[in-house]
């Protein structure tokens, strides 16, 4: 009798935990960044076209 041959499965590769959390925590910062950044242009824009409105009716 002739023995199949057995496959190995590939085991992916667990990142430790805390290199998990710090790259989710740099993640977490450059979107918090982005959003900040977002909402002053969105301000800046705004004021800018209340400025523009005003100078024009005057």
């Amino acid at each position: 009798m002739r023995i199949g041959r057995v496959h190995q499965r590939v085991v992916p590769k667990v990142r430790p935990a805390a290199s998990a959390a710090a790259r989710y925590d740099f993640l977490r910062a450059h979107h918090d960044g982005a959003a900040t950044l977002a909402v002053l242009a969105t301000s800046s824009g705004i004021a800018i076209l209340i400025l523009a409105t005003r100078l024009l009716t005057a």
